[in-house]
């Protein structure tokens, strides 16, 4: 006996007859799937870790300025310009700058200016990113180099 055979169709030949159809077109959906998604990249491009933040003269001794697209505070003293996160080590909240102080407003971490923990329960201090000079005068933060507390680009 078929499984083709118009006048007997018995449960085993529906089920194999169904499982085959069922087995058919999920395979060709899976093979669709994989074709349409080919030309799409694996790894979509994200936001820059390096950005500019303008000249040298947009920051004389005593400048504060906070970044909100790249929650980074980028400040200006008489020895020359340094960048810091503004993101609390704790759990990833936006510290502010308040009082002398950063604070975290989620869980009541709090920081000196230097970004050193005065107060848990953030884990270690705030990260300082490397602030560098293009050749075209600009000043650019990478926030891929995490440099030592107290460094700055000399003016």
């Amino acid at each position: 006996m078929s499984i083709f055979d118009d006048t007997d169709l018995s449960r085993r030949g529906f089920f194999g007859w169904g499982l085959a159809l069922f087995s058919g077109l999920g395979s060709l959906i899976a093979f669709l799937a994989a074709t349409l998604r080919m030309p799409l990249p694996s790894l979509l491009p994200g936001r820059s870790r390096q950005f500019r933040i303008g000249a040298r003269e947009d920051f004389p001794p005593g400048t504060a300025r906070y970044f909100e697209d790249q929650q980074t505070f980028v400040f200006a003293d008489q020895d020359g310009i340094f960048a810091m996160s503004a993101i609390c080590t704790h759990l990833g909240c936006i510290v502010r700058r308040e009082q002398g102080q950063f604070s975290c407003p989620c869980h009541g971490s709090r920081y000196d200016l230097t970004g050193r923990v005065l107060q848990g329960p953030a884990p270690k201090s705030l990260s300082w990113y490397a602030v560098q000079r293009l050749p075209g005068g600009r000043l650019v933060v990478d926030r891929t180099l995490v440099v030592p507390p107290g460094t700055k680009l000399l003016v």
